[in-house]
């Protein structure tokens, strides 16, 4: 989705910045283009249309501070009404520090709420938290072995009982068990559901009064599209709903759809996930996220990502990466740090100038790919890994025959280590020559 949609709003933004005055009719065109933008991400037509009116208007009335162009202005706009929109604050996760937190996850039948569920507890688990879970899923078949799949890896206990034909009975006793036990956050993941499913819906309901969670998080699938309004309206008006976790933001996700699923609920989302990695869940935060869109970066949410990997960069190789001065050996630390592809997009797209205009073809980096580029660096000196010396033929042969990878591959794993450096690079250069937006660091829009 930021890719689509990104490359959508940067291409309207682009044509204000690079046209010449931002006149009624340049602002009219914008509206028209970024409305096509936000309908194509399947946002809801109605807050659609809400939010580029609003655009307009402001962009035509509002006053110019000091040393601040109409552009400028226009572009400050479209931030904040995007932020708006999408919930305008950051609502981190809240867990009790002195006793047990409860959360129920629900959602329609297909959203990713299994693996979700899986993710979160990871997540949770992280940040020094004794975590297990409950599955009242009694309705899916495999659903109990699917979530203990998942959570066997990261030694996550799950409470299930697919023989018992009562999900309000399962989802009770698992919760009095892990009680007794002493875990500080117990989730259970219950049955999907559709808003024509009365009986499910009555059954989610009367779990929620028998458990007493503390929140209540609704699963809305990223592909759902304009449905994800009327579906998040139903689940609102049968159980509060405390907040929403987006699913599946990868791949030909549009996205809008779930997002506009805030608005039906009048609750925030706070959390994205963006493939199938137990890793690929990040908090949501409006104003990160449309800068990341609008392509301003989120410095913050990349530093939070950094810290919570196992293996972080000196001071001294973080600032030569960020002069662009990327070497081989630093590049295999990197691959070390990535468990997956998502969670190496997900990083860049939070990287000022860069995320919205990332696509697939940028990084041929697959699970596969980094594994080959490690062994072939493996075969390199110390003077190649640490680039003072060139990679001329005889060397690149060299570390062919040593890594037993043909010559071909050897020159991929360059040729990636390129685009590396090159995107880099021309992201300092687009926050050299970039412009500001008020509440946002100088420099910062490329």
């Amino acid at each position: 989705m930021l890719g689509k949609l990104g490359s959508a709003l940067n291409s309207a933004i682009s044509k204000v910045i690079r046209g010449g005055p931002a006149d009624k009719q340049v602002i009219k065109e914008l509206k028209n283009a970024l409305l096509r933008a936000l309908l194509e991400a399947d946002v809801n037509f109605d807050l659609a249309v809400k939010v580029v009116n609003e655009v307009e208007r402001k962009s035509l009335e509002k006053e110019l501070p000091d040393g601040l162009s109409r552009k400028n202005s226009i572009i400050s706009v479209i931030y904040d009404e995007l932020t708006r929109f999408l919930g305008e604050k950051h609502y981190p996760l809240t867990l009790h520090p002195n006793k047990p937190t409860l959360i129920e996850l629900v959602g329609i039948q297909g959203s990713g709420k299994t693996t979700t569920t899986a993710k979160l507890a990871k997540y949770i688990k992280k940040r020094g938290k004794k975590v297990a879970v409950v599955t009242s899923d009694n309705f899916r078949p495999g659903a109990y072995d699917q979530l203990k799949q998942l959570c066997a890896p990261i030694e996550i206990p799950v409470y299930g009982d697919p023989e018992n034909n009562s999900a309000v009975k399962i989802a009770t006793d698992g919760v009095k068990k892990f009680l007794s036990e002493k875990y500080n956050v117990i989730i259970i993941d219950t049955a999907g559901r559709h808003k024509e499913e009365k009986s499910l819906l009555k059954e989610m309901k009367i779990i929620s009064s028998k458990v007493n969670p503390d929140e209540i998080i609704l699963v809305i699938d990223g592909n759902l599209g304009q449905s994800a309004y009327s579906q998040a309206l139903a689940f609102a008006q049968n159980t509060p709903i405390g907040s929403l976790i987006v699913t599946k933001l990868d791949g030909s996700a549009k996205g809008g759809g779930a997002l506009s699923a805030a608005a039906a609920t009048k609750a925030p989302i706070k959390f994205i996930t963006d493939g199938e990695d137990i890793d690929s869940i990040e908090e949501f935060n409006p104003k990160s996220f449309v800068g990341r869109l609008v392509g301003v970066g989120d410095l913050e949410g990349l530093l939070k990502e950094v810290r919570d990997l196992e293996t972080l960069p000196s001071k001294e190789d973080a600032l030569s990466m960020m002069s662009g001065k990327i070497s081989y050996r630093q590049m295999m630390e990197l691959l070390d740090m990535f468990s997956s592809t998502g969670k190496m997009k997900r990083m860049l797209s939070m990287v000022p100038g860069l995320g919205a205009n990332l696509d697939d073809n940028m990084l041929n980096m697959s699970k596969e790919n980094m594994s080959r580029y490690k062994v072939i660096m493996s075969s390199m000196t110390d003077d190649e890994l640490d680039g003072k010396a060139k990679l001329n033929a005889s060397r690149i042969k060299r570390i062919a025959q040593g890594s037993g990878k043909n010559i071909t591959e050897v020159k991929e794993l360059i040729t990636q280590h390129k685009t590396v450096t090159s995107l880099v690079k021309k992201m300092r250069r687009g926050r050299r020559g970039g412009f500001n937006i008020p509440g946002l660091p100088p420099g910062m829009m490329g």
